[in-house]
């Protein structure tokens, strides 16, 4: 036999058990969270179910999702799988952020999962409506003035306002200016 339909032999049979490997059977975890939208102070509950022993702990990690930023970890909640396979937990929104937040569940190295498993979901927190504040009304109160004698009016004395003005100083930032382009063009003039 030649070698090189030898070595198409090989190649063949190892990609056929490496796809045969990969369809092999594993663990199975899947949940949902209840509701999908709160406001926030609201509970969300994590339900799910399993075929991994009863009795395994593990803790989902709960991501807001940041737009153009990696989501940023908020909580983890630790579950334990009982008897018949279901497990859950129950989130507290209090104090959080209106945005999308992420439910993960991590791989498992003690229990490796199949394809179906089901290790994310996702809820929305939104703000809570603000309240309306009740109008109120203003009632104005008239205090009584004092009332100056014309012979206080004659002593009273008003000092007077500076001069400068903004538009000086800008006048004066213009001739300074001129005054070094023509200056600029006199060396010029004298070094040709």
């Amino acid at each position: 036999m030649q070698p090189m339909v030898m070595i198409r032999r090989i190649c063949i049979l190892a990609v056929c058990c490496a796809l045969l490997s990969g369809t092999a059977a594993g663990y199975v975890i899947s949940f949902t969270v209840n509701p999908p939208e709160t406001m926030s102070g609201g509970m969300v509950t994590a339900t799910g179910t399993s075929n991994i022993p009863a009795g395994y702990t593990d803790e989902a990690v709960l991501y807001r999702e940041v737009p153009n930023f990696m989501p940023k970890e908020v909580g983890r909640y630790p579950f334990t799988i009982t008897e018949g396979g279901n497990w859950g937990f129950v989130i507290d929104t209090t104090g959080f952020l209106p945005a999308t937040y992420k439910v993960q569940l991590p791989k498992s190295g003690e229990y490796p999962y199949g394809s179906s498993a089901v290790l994310t979901q996702t809820f929305i927190v939104t703000a809570p409506p603000e309240t309306a504040v009740p109008a109120t009304t203003i009632t104005p109160v008239l205090t009584p003035v004092a009332t100056a004698s014309p012979a206080d009016v004659a002593t009273l004395t008003i000092p007077p306002e500076p001069t400068t003005s903004p538009a000086g100083m800008a006048t004066a930032l213009a001739a300074a200016g001129i005054s070094a382009l023509a200056f600029a063009y006199g060396l010029r003039r004298r070094n040709e």
